[in-house]
């Protein structure tokens, strides 16, 4: 059976709302019960959230390893408890400006693969159970560092205490964590107090619309969100081997092509397998 209203939105997220919130109001806006996102943004945070509906959460997973670019503003001598402004002030100081160059060098300084310690407050898995639970108890748990590679790293302005940058970063990078690595390599503390996500992969903040703008007219198809797979078109019968599993012979060369019928509706990945290409993931829209 067809699913209707299926693709990605791109929101653009209004600060005071979980991504998730957001998730439930957009699935309530279109009736839409199977909703799922892509890139959490902390309540604070602005910016690009990418929303899924229906079989466009099939399209998720091949965008989550996609690098991502932010604007973001730290506040030097601050230090809260979530090194963001919903944490508590465990420490703030008056500490004197700094030379513009030196500001620029300290940001090249992490430009490339860094290791980070990810914040208590975040939502990845120490056995078995988020950091943000253990937080939530008052429990002290050991949190294993990561290496993350830092793309980009601009310094928009310098007016103290703040400093404003734009950085483009790998998967699993934490904005915040960068900041108060910054403020340590500057011999201070340093708090995220504005963060806003511009870019995803190759989508843009600027074609995204706030909540109360989004239309179903702006759903970007489950294609043409996969438009780096190249769409191959078969017959009637190819379709439906395709959407049965089989095997099928197309002339093609990449690893993984979209498989499409002569309406260009998309109905299955295929990944190569010697002559033949094996369907892996279907699509009913």
């Amino acid at each position: 059976m067809r699913t209707l209203n299926s693709g990605i939105l791109l929101v653009n997220k209004e600060p005071g709302m979980t991504s998730r919130k957001v998730g439930n109001l957009v699935g309530k806006k279109f009736n839409v019960k199977k909703v799922g996102h892509l890139g959490t943004l902390d309540p604070f945070a602005t910016g690009l959230l990418i929303i899924a509906l229906n079989e466009g959460t099939k399209v998720l997973p091949f965008l989550e390893d996609d690098d991502k670019t932010y604007v973001a503003v730290f506040k030097l001598g601050l230090l809260t408890s979530t090194l963001d402004p919903e944490g508590e002030v465990i420490k703030e100081e008056t500490i004197e400006p700094f030379n513009e160059l030196k500001i620029r060098e300290t940001l090249e300084h992490f430009v490339g693969e860094v290791t980070q310690v990810p914040p208590l407050t975040s939502a990845i898995r120490v056995d078995g159970k988020r950091l943000y639970e253990y937080a939530r108890k008052g429990e002290s748990v050991e949190i294993p560092p990561r290496t993350v590679t830092i793309k980009n790293l601009r310094l928009i302005s310098y007016i103290h205490p703040f400093i404003e940058i734009e950085a483009t970063v790998s998967k699993g990078t934490y904005i915040r964590t960068l900041g108060e690595d910054i403020g340590q390599k500057l011999k201070t503390h340093a708090t995220t107090v504005s963060l806003k996500r511009t870019r995803h992969g190759n989508l843009d903040l600027k074609d995204a619309k706030v909540l109360d703008d989004l239309t179903i007219e702006d759903l970007i198809d489950p294609s043409a969100a996969l438009s780096f797979f190249p769409k191959y078109k078969l017959d009637d019968r190819g379709i439906v081997d395709v959407r049965n599993g089989r095997q099928v012979k197309v002339d093609a060369k990449e690893e993984i092509i979209q498989i499409v019928d002569d309406n260009g509706v998309l109905h299955a990945l295929c990944r190569k397998n010697g002559t033949f290409y094996q369907p892996f993931k279907g699509f009913n829209l």
